[in-house]
Order: C-alpha cells, then structure tokens, then sequence
C-alpha cells in the first residue's frame, strides 16, 4: 500500500500549535508569583471556609506554614509560596482530606 501524504499550509500548523501552547499553560500554575488565597481556591477545588477550616487554623500546621502561607489582613489577605505550598499539600492533603471526612 502506497503511503499517503498530506500537505498542510504552515499557518494552520502553527495556529494548532499556538493553541495547543496555550491550552497547556492555561492549565499550569503559575510559580512566577505568589498566590493569592482566590489562587489556592481555583487549584485545587477548594471553599475559602474548606480550607480556613482544615488548613489554615489548625494549629498542627501552623509550624510547617510558616514562611511560605502569611496573612496580611484586610484587602491583601493570605499569600502563598507557590512551590512551599504545593508540597505542603502533595505531602499533607491526603490526611487532611481523610480527618475533614471524619
């Protein structure tokens, strides 16, 4: 059987690559920056009293939030390192997700 071949113009190859890109980094979070409470919120699905609740106030992580989740108060409120934070909850988020169960 003969191969067959298709000719695609380069424009539509890098329209469907330009979409691809963004697709993909709409989906990344974002490392450059700190994140916002609305941030942590959007990423993993949670209720701003969800994560006051479970997260936030207890005083068990407390020690281990310290220097990268700060709340400021007022307009700013809470501010997270993104990488501290996102192995603070690869680490910790199965067992927190078991006791809010609970």
């Amino acid at each position: 059987m003969p191969p067959i071949t298709i000719s695609v113009p380069p424009e539509l190859i890098q329209q469907a690559v330009d979409k691809a890109v963004a697709e993909r980094l709409q989906h990344e979070p974002d490392y450059r920056r700190w994140w916002s409470a609305a941030d942590v919120l959007d990423r993993y699905g949670l209720t701003q009293t969800w994560l006051s609740t479970h997260v936030l106030d207890k005083p068990r992580f407390q020690r281990q939030l310290d220097g990268f989740a700060f709340n400021y108060g007022g307009r700013i409120g809470w501010r997270f390192e993104p990488l501290a934070f996102s192995e603070f909850m690869r680490t910790e988020f199965r067992n927190i997700a078991k006791e809010a169960q609970s």
